[in-house]
């Protein structure tokens, strides 16, 4: 990943630029004429400490931007940050635990001359070491001194579920929490139990890793590194290449046999929910952190927050990190549909896409409204597509010829989620009662009930079903869990919005309007056909006479015992206080399903 280093406009002042030259034509008449004393020295012999080595530089610009560098050993001459001597080396940081030794036996196996944080000197190549990535005056370094700062440095990270519990669990030869949390805001610290630990290695990994990202030239995983990914050992070349001594050896060959032997462990030693019950807000920064670098969070783990990103800054001096205010307090709002589209991190759709091309007809998975019975329709004429956070607008921008939106009522919608959600609850109850009087095996069970699940819906969080099954009896779901979105003084009111807004969870619940028709140009809109669900294989013979489609309209894949439809069955899952909240929420989407089909209410009401 290339991560953009922070833009600095000011210029260094006249007297600084001078004063730096003369003292770096100083150091190199020095070694020119073999003098003992040389600038070029990476290890401090005069008792120095670092902070007083850092103090020596000239004077340092206060912009925001030049702060981050301030609290780096990275040359940076528009802030006027300088080391001692002509900067050189690189240096590859990130938060402890992350593989740091493994990446210095790496380069060293390759030739290079470059020092871990254990080592006793800096390497003249340059260094991998997590304590050099973020530094604050006052604060001693529990490694090697170098008054020479590096040109460039490199952020590596490790999959979290097993850097945090590695951090949490293992021992070093010197304190690593209190070198931490000298520069960066841990808060209250205790480490008395094993979540404690996990907590505060949780923290370092968000605090150390946000802070080298900010002035990181690129970034990479230790585990891409032992899988080969091809970009990855790119930029370990690329480091060779440039930095290395004229004996190091950066050919390929060599590097790949090289970072085949990453001695770390193959499983996660914790789970996100675990993390999630130790520090929701962390937790959620840390995911932002592994998918912002090209990593995925599982759709069961991934939560709400992580959309919203997450602000970090100094404060007392202290690099410190938080959820922005309106994420922080997500979960105690009013349910909304701006607060759930926004949370249910709809940018999943585009990110898995196929290649789509004009040939190609789709339609959007608007929930319960015939979405599968259109998919399997529409599959015969080349892809099946059944997406739930996939909107028009992104299916026409990324290729697709035409698509075709399904509608019905929403609060007819919402009662018929209700109803598969029961009718799979039970479902998979039956099942799984026949086998366990079949003595089949725990795995086997729960492979089953997944697998009915997963038949039905195409993706789903089981993550936050598993939640929602947990809190809300399915036999007064219609109730319980409608009542705890309405009502912000429920008890179960932020479960009920932690379920609902993760991704594709109660799809039913996604607006037509807000979301499916969100961005939709004019343009667009010769390229969408509306159909109905109470007439939805006449609408399908006639979209498949106009766009000349030999569509099977036969198809039916919707089953239904009570029709949702009937506002008698409609009170039987909703009060009507709840039925009026939703009509009041989802007011646009009732107005656009009476414009297109207004015919169904009218059938209805003649019946």
């Amino acid at each position: 990943l290339k991560l953009k280093r922070p833009v600095v406009n000011p210029r260094p002042s006249n007297v600084s630029m001078i004063s730096w030259r003369l003292f770096s034509l100083f150091c190199i008449l020095a070694e020119r004429s073999a003098e003992t004393t040389s600038c070029d020295d990476d290890t401090d012999t005069s008792g120095a400490s670092d902070a007083s080595l850092l103090q020596m530089n000239l004077k340092l610009n206060s912009l925001p931007a030049c702060r981050i560098w301030q609290h780096t050993y990275i040359l940076n001459a528009s802030c006027d940050h300088f080391g001692l001597g002509q900067a050189a080396g690189f240096l590859v940081s990130g938060a402890s635990r992350s593989g740091t030794s493994f990446l210095t036996q790496l380069f060293q196996g390759l030739g290079m001359n470059v020092s871990h944080h254990s080592d006793a000197a800096r390497g003249h190549d340059g260094a991998v070491s997590w304590v050099h990535g973020l530094h604050r005056s006052g604060c001693t370094v529990p490694s090697w001194h170098s008054p020479r700062f590096f040109s460039k440095a490199f952020l590596m990270l490790r999959d979290p579920l097993k850097q945090i519990p590695s951090r949490a669990e293992s021992t070093d030869d010197f304190d690593w929490l209190e070198f931490a949390r000298c520069a960066a805001d841990f808060g209250p610290t205790t480490s008395a139990t094993a979540d404690d630990r996990l907590h505060l290695a949780l923290k370092h990994y968000v605090l150390q890793n946000s802070f080298v990202e900010k002035y990181a030239e690129k970034s990479f995983w230790v585990e891409d590194v032992d899988a080969h990914h091809p970009a990855t050992l790119d930029i370990i070349h690329a480091i060779c290449e440039e930095f290395a001594s004229s004996h190091a050896h950066c050919n390929d060959v060599k590097l790949r046999k090289l970072s085949g032997a990453l001695p770390i462990d193959l499983e996660p030693g914790v789970q996100w929910p675990q993390l999630e019950s130790i520090d929701r807000p962390f937790a959620a920064m840390a995911q932002i952190l592994t998918r912002r670098h090209g990593k995925e969070v599982p759709v069961d783990d991934q939560l709400p927050e992580t959309a919203w990103g997450f602000d970090c800054d100094f404060h007392n001096d202290l690099w410190s990190c938080a959820l922005p205010p309106k994420a922080a307090s997500l979960l105690d709002r009013n349910f909304s549909l701006e607060d759930m589209i926004r949370s249910k991190d709809t940018a999943l759709c585009a990110k898995h896409l196929p290649p789509l091309n004009r040939s190609m007809v789709l339609s959007v998975s608007v929930a319960r409204t015939g979405s599968e019975t259109l998919s399997r329709m529409l599959a015969t004429s080349g892809l099946h597509l059944h997406d739930h956070q996939c909107d028009a607008h992104t299916l026409l921008e990324h290729g697709a010829g035409h698509v075709i939106v399904s509608l019905r009522h929403p609060v007819s919608r919402i009662v018929s989620g209700m109803q598969w959600h029961t009718r799979l609850h039970n479902r998979s109850l039956s099942v799984k009662e026949v086998l366990i009087r079949s003595n089949i095996s725990k795995a086997e069970i729960a492979a089953a009930g997944d697998g009915a699940e997963q038949r039905d819906t195409g993706t789903v969080s089981h993550g936050a079903y598993g939640l929602q099954k947990e809190v809300f009896s399915f036999d007064d779901f219609n109730h319980s869990y409608v009542d705890a979105l309405r009502n912000t003084s429920d008890p179960n009111h932020r479960i009920a919005l932690d379920v609902q807004y993760r991704p594709y969870s109660n799809n039913m619940f996604i607006p037509v309007v807000d979301f499916y028709m969100k961005g939709i140009t004019d343009k667009e809109l010769s390229r969408l056909s509306f159909v109905c669900a109470c007439t939805l294989k006449e609408d399908m013979d006639r979209v498949s006479k106009k766009l000349n489609l030999n569509l099977d309209t036969e198809i039916l894949t919707h089953e239904s015992v009570s029709s949702s439809d009937d506002p008698e069955v409609q009170l039987q899952w909703l009060s009507q206080r709840n039925i009026d909240w939703i009509r009041e929420i989802y007011a646009a989407d009732e107005a656009f399903y009476l414009q297109h089909c207004g015919h169904c209410e009218s059938a209805k009401q003649a019946a």
